[in-house]
C-alpha cells in the first residue's frame, strides 16, 4: 500500500474531530437501524402470524409449550432483511466515499478471477485449520453463533450469510469506515484499524481473527482497484466458501479435508504468484517504453 499525503485524497480540509464524530455516528446509525428493523419484524411476526393460520403460519412461527417462537428459517431471513435495510440506508454515503477517496484504477477480468480464486482458497484453508486444530471449541461464543447460523436450511443460510450480510457490511466497513480513516492516517494504519474494528464487531475471538485476516485481504484488493464492488465480491466468496465447507466437512472426512486443504493451498499460492507476476510484467513493460 503506497503512502500518500492527505491532500492527495481530497481537496477538502480535514477536521479530525468532526470526521471521527461522523464515522461514529454512521456506525451507530447502521447498528441501530439494523437492530430496529430486526426487532420490528420479529414483533410483527409474533403478533400477525397466529392470525394467518394454516400452513402459511407454520413457515413463520412454531408453537412450543412455553409459547410461540419464530422458525429458524424465518428468523434468519429477518436477520438478512435487517442487514439489507441497514446497508441501503448507508449505501449512498458509502458510494460517495468510495468515489472521492478511493479513485478507480485500471483492472481487468484476470485480476477479478485471480482475486476470486485466492479468496476461495484463503477461506477454505483458514477454515480447515480452525476446524482441524480444534480452535473453534475454545470459544463458546463462536459455537453459539455457529449454531444460530446453521439452524436454518442450507439455501436460506447461503443467501443471508453469503449475499445479504456482505452487501451490507462492506458499505459500512470498507465504504465508510476505511475510506474515512484514510483521510486521517497514511500507510497501513487505516487497514489495521478498520480490520481491528471488523474483528471486534464479530464479538468472539475465532471470528475476530478470521475477520481481521479477511478484512486485510479485502482492503489490499480494494487498494489495487479502488472499486467497492471488489470488496463485496470478496466478502461474499469468503462467506459462501466457509458456509459450503461446513456442510461438506463431514462428507469429506479427515483425509478428504486434508486433500482439499492441499489443493486450495496450491491454488491460492498459484493465484497470488500470477497476480504478482502480472504486476512485474507491467512494470517491465513500462520500463521498456521509457
Amino acid at each position: 500500500m503506497t503512502k500518500e499525503t492527505r491532500s492527495d485524497r481530497s481537496n477538502e480540509p480535514i477536521k479530525p474531530g468532526k470526521l471521527v464524530f461522523r464515522l461514529v455516528v454512521f456506525f451507530l446509525m447502521y447498528i441501530v437501524y439494523k437492530f430496529l428493523t430486526e426487532t420490528i419484524l420479529r414483533l410483527a411476526t409474533a403478533v400477525l402470524a397466529p392470525s394467518i393460520g394454516g400452513n402459511l403460519a407454520s413457515f413463520f412461527v412454531v408453537y412450543q409449550t412455553e409459547g410461540l417462537d419464530l422458525t429458524p428459517d424465518w428468523s434468519v431471513i429477518i436477520t438478512g432483511i435487517s442487514f439489507v435495510a441497514a446497508g441501503l440506508m448507508i449505501r449512498s454515503k458509502a458510494m460517495e466515499y468510495d468515489t472521492k477517496y478511493s479513485p478507480k484504477k485500471e483492472y481487468d477480468k484476470k485480476f477479478t478471477v485471480l482475486t476470486g480464486l485466492i479468496t476461495i482458497s484463503l477461506a477454505i484453508v483458514l477454515n480447515i485449520l480452525i476446524y482441524k486444530l480444534g480452535i473453534a471449541a475454545l470459544s463458546p461464543a463462536y459455537e453459539q453463533v455457529a449454531e444460530n447460523q446453521y439452524s436454518c436450511s442450507f439455501i436460506v443460510g447461503l443467501i443471508v450469510y453469503g449475499f445479504m450480510s456482505p452487501f451490507s457490511e462492506e458499505f459500512m466497513f470498507r465504504g465508510i469506515l476505511y475510506n474515512g480513516l484514510k483521510r486521517l492516517y497514511v500507510g497501513y494504519a487505516p487497514l489495521i484499524m478498520c480490520s481491528a474494528l471488523f474483528a471486534i464487531y464479530h464479538g468472539n475471538g475465532i471470528q475476530g481473527i478470521y475477520g481481521f485476516l479477511a478484512s486485510a485481504f479485502i482492503i489490499f484488493s480494494y487498494e489495487k482497484c479502488g472499486d467497492i464492488r471488489i470488496c463485496i465480491m470478496i466478502h461474499m466468496l469468503f462467506n459462501i466458501s466457509s458456509y459450503v465447507l461446513t456442510y461438506a466437512a463431514k462428507a469429506l472426512g479427515n483425509t478428504g479435508l486434508w486433500v482439499v486443504f492441499g489443493v486450495f493451498l496450491a491454488i491460492g499460492a498459484a493465484g497470488a504468484y500470477l497476480l504478482y507476476h502480472k504486476k512485474e510484467d507491467k512494470k517491465v513493460s513500462a520500463d521498456d517504453k521509457t
